[in-house]
């Protein structure tokens, strides 16, 4: 008996032994701090997917991060008129008039895990941008009107949130060292009348950019984003010259406007509407499908709406389509799902009330030409830019490059 007693009793000191140098594991293996850097992005060899929710994971503090600050440059004027209510004169203002100087705070991190690569996007934003063009009805000259899609002023700004990032297919001439600027060229006169003097195309028809292009409104369908590219166009054009066009496919939105003749002039009006909804940006094909939303046929000289069915809005008399307030306002679009080529990239984002917190992924390799391959074994210079609340006028991080963990 004694003899086992004794045998417990070593069991027990060694066991202890054991647990005082083992069960302090997790804190012993307390991950690294990958660092941080200002221009590189290296893209972290995962052990597992992470999971697409719009959630920072635990297993993205392994990732180093991307961290920065985009500015919206200072361009030259616009040199046309933009906007329809300026029809014919110049607006007296920076392209990228009143967004000029801003700048914007984010973080990326990347990282891959069998075929696919994947992103994690955060920047600070305390506004969810939404209120893109919507419909509203000028009292005054009795027409339906869209708010600005190009902002004369701060208090003028009715657009979505968005980012973009650029990769070059292949060798592109001077994107290694200006990235993202490579692709931007400026015209000395406009040809056509709202032709921007600044386009994005490429000088040679041998290459290819890129572009992935989410945007808030019109992405939040399927959770897309917009697969784009950037390709040769004749410089000869001037302001009319852009190399911008989407991939093969569908695009996931289209213009919820159409022209209807008033009795006296043919005239811009929705084309869609949900009767009685307040604060909503977009109308989804669900929403046609199954009849929630329904089509305008006519409107009359005092901008009265008449909808199928035998519906009409009165707008003289119903408030909430007040310029830039009323919550009945309508959305500028239809939005679907993206498809093909177009459809490659899935995403999943959330304003957190201080800022957007955005996961996205891809194939390495999606087998379309129109696309760049992640090669794991090379390194990969791109360049980004986050819209704030608009349609043009972005903050540009250029001159970054992608490196991958073995």
């Amino acid at each position: 008996m004694k003899k086992y007693f004794n045998y417990l009793a070593a069991l027990l000191f060694f066991g202890a032994i054991i647990c005082t140098n083992g069960c302090n594991k997790d804190e012993d293996e307390t991950p690294v701090d990958p660092g941080e850097s200002s221009t590189e992005l290296l893209v972290k060899k995962f052990d597992a997917a992470p999971t697409i929710d719009g959630t920072v994971d635990d297993m993205w503090k392994t990732a180093q991060r991307l961290v920065g600050t985009a500015v919206v440059p200072d361009l030259g004027p616009r040199m046309t008129y933009l906007n329809s209510d300026g029809a014919g004169v110049e607006e007296n203002l920076g392209l990228f008039e009143p967004y000029s100087g801003e700048e914007e705070n984010f973080t990326l991190r990347s990282g891959y895990f069998g075929d696919k690569i994947y992103f994690l996007l955060e920047w600070d934003d305390d506004k969810d941008s939404k209120d893109r063009q919507s419909w509203y009805f000028d009292k005054t000259d009795k027409l339906w009107k869209q708010e600005h899609k190009y902002a004369n002023n701060a208090n003028d700004k009715f657009y979505e949130d968005k980012f973009a990032i650029l990769f070059p297919i292949g060798d592109v001439t001077g994107f290694s060292t200006s990235t993202c600027y490579a692709t931007c060229h400026t015209a000395s006169t406009i040809t056509t009348a709202k032709d921007k003097h600044t386009r994005h195309y490429l000088t040679k028809s041998t290459e290819k950019v890129d572009m992935w292009h989410w945007k808030r409104v019109r992405g939040t369908y399927a959770d897309q984003v917009d697969d784009q590219q950037m390709v040769y166009d004749d410089a000869s054009k001037g302001s009319g010259a852009n190399g911008r066009k989407g991939d093969e496919g569908d695009a996931g939105y289209s213009s919820n406007s159409q022209t209807l003749n008033n009795g006296t002039a043919d005239v811009s009006v929705p084309k869609y509407i949900i009767p009685n909804k307040t604060d909503y940006y977009w109308i989804s094909q669900d929403d046609i499908d199954n009849g929630t939303a329904k089509m305008v046929t006519a409107v009359d000289a005092n901008g009265v709406l008449t909808y199928e069915g035998g519906g009409t809005i009165d707008p003289n008399t119903e408030s909430g389509y007040e310029q830039g307030s009323g919550n009945k306002r309508f959305p500028s679009v239809t939005t679907k799902a993206f498809t093909l080529s177009r459809a490659d990239i899935s995403i999943k984002a959330v304003h957190t009330g201080s800022g957007w917190v955005c996961e996205f992924t891809r194939k390495l390799n999606t087998g379309y030409s129109d696309d760049v391959v992640f090669d794991i074994t090379k390194e990969l210079p791109f360049g980004m830019a986050i819209f704030n609340n608009a349609a043009i006028a972005h903050a540009i991080k250029p001159n970054l490059l992608m490196k991958f963990e073995q």
